[in-house]
């Protein structure tokens, strides 16, 4: 059983290890890499270098936490590193006596995190215990914002990020592949994508109207269309009914833009018509207000993180696009597999996941047609990927 009782700071940055070496504190220090094998909500398993020391430890998280550690070779642990369902991460431990209390730096200087730990042997030091000024926190921590397992899928969440920068880089120029933070939350992760595809659908707008081009009016059905499923697909982070209502609209685009590319009569008349119509120009004018406002990201999940909802999100399509081809059902089909191509194309880089990036560049970067032509020969190791990336992507569920 483990009931340590502590108090996590956040440090500006590593000067408190240079400061307290000049007023004579000696610390002793080890080198620590660990990474996870397992990873739950309510069951870990982590490996865990210290120095020339290899340990394992099983982490049970329920009413109280407990852990099982043994200590284990060198090459026990070479071996389960090789089913880190994450990069290994490194951090340096200074640790020292503060007063009575025995404390902690730590430095993960490939995140550029610093961290104050506090041990206290009763209640009641805890609660009377405060950080001097000097030692410059930036914010105290609890157990629920800090734990490693979290360090490992998303990174340093404390970083500031600049959302206006993102907005204005976006607004002079979306010829570039976006390139999500693991550590971002769901609501600027949300207003960054949606600033983005808008400002794609209004670029082809704007060209469809000047040049008359087919390929541009096509690209703008194409960004109605996933703005529709993105909107559709992730409604418990914005305002439901507002974002229903917004997708319908961005549908009825997509397909309006699509029937009348597939007329044979006064096709540029009909597109034209429908691109400088009041409607259209007014849902233009609510949806970049909605977009950028607060108020819109008013789901019971805006504060989770970008990534985790993705991971859900994709890992859910996944098993109903498995389930639809292995019973044979043709109905919505072709949607279905059009989500999963729109959330891959923009996001299949984002877990370093060898099964997903092949899903996405031999199965969901081609047409319907061409899938399916696959099919006939490749259906097993198709659906073999899909158990591989859902097995591992089952490790965002509740974290």
């Amino acid at each position: 059983m483990v009931y340590e009782i502590q108090k996590i700071f956040l440090l500006n940055d590593f000067s408190l290890i240079t400061n307290l070496n000049k007023d004579g504190i000696n610390f002793k220090t080890c080198n620590i890499n660990f990474f996870y094998t397992k990873i739950s909500k309510n069951e870990s398993l982590k490996f865990y270098k210290i120095d020339d020391k290899y340990f394992k430890k099983h982490i049970f998280e329920g009413d109280f936490l407990e852990e099982e550690r043994n200590q284990i070779t060198k090459k026990e642990f070479k071996d389960a590193k090789k089913n880190a369902l994450t990069k290994p991460l490194n951090k340096i431990s200074y640790m020292f006596n503060f007063c009575s209390f025995k404390a902690f730096i730590e430095v993960y200087e490939s995140l550029n995190l610093c961290l104050l730990r506090v041990f206290f042997s009763n209640l009641k030091d805890s609660e009377n215990f405060s950080l001097p000024s000097e030692f410059k926190a930036k914010k105290k921590l609890s157990l629920n914002e800090f734990c490693s397992k979290k360090l490992s899928l998303y990174g340093n969440e404390f970083i500031d990020f600049d959302i206006d920068k993102c907005f204005k880089i976006i607004e002079k120029n979306q010829n570039f592949t976006l390139n999500f933070p693991s550590s971002i939350k769901a609501f600027d992760g949300f207003r960054i994508f949606l600033f983005y595809l808008f400002k794609k659908l209004k670029f082809f707008w704007s060209t469809s109207l000047q040049e008359k081009k087919e390929e541009d009016f096509a690209n703008l059905q194409l960004y109605a269309k996933k703005l529709f499923i993105v909107l559709s697909s992730f409604d418990d982070i914005f305002d439901k009914r507002l974002s229903q209502n917004l997708a319908l609209k961005f549908k009825d685009l997509a397909q309006k833009t699509k029937s009348i590319l597939n007329q044979n009569e006064k096709k540029e008349e009909a597109l034209l018509f429908l691109l400088s119509s009041d409607n259209l120009n007014d849902l233009f004018s609510d949806f970049d207000t909605f977009i950028k406002e607060g108020l819109f990201y008013e789901g019971q999940k805006k504060d989770y993180f970008f990534k985790n909802l993705i991971a859900l999100q994709i890992r859910k399509k996944l098993i109903i696009f498995k389930k639809t081809l292995k019973d044979d059902i043709n109905f919505d089909l072709e949607f279905k597999y059009s989500e999963l191509k729109i959330l891959l194309e923009f996001f299949a880089y984002f877990f370093d996941l060898k099964s997903l990036n092949k899903l996405h560049k031999k199965y969901f970067s081609k047409s319907m047609k061409k899938f399916l032509n696959k099919m006939q020969t490749r259906q097993d190791k198709f659906f073999t990927l899909i158990s591989k990336t859902n097995k591992y992507l089952r490790i965002y569920k509740g974290l």
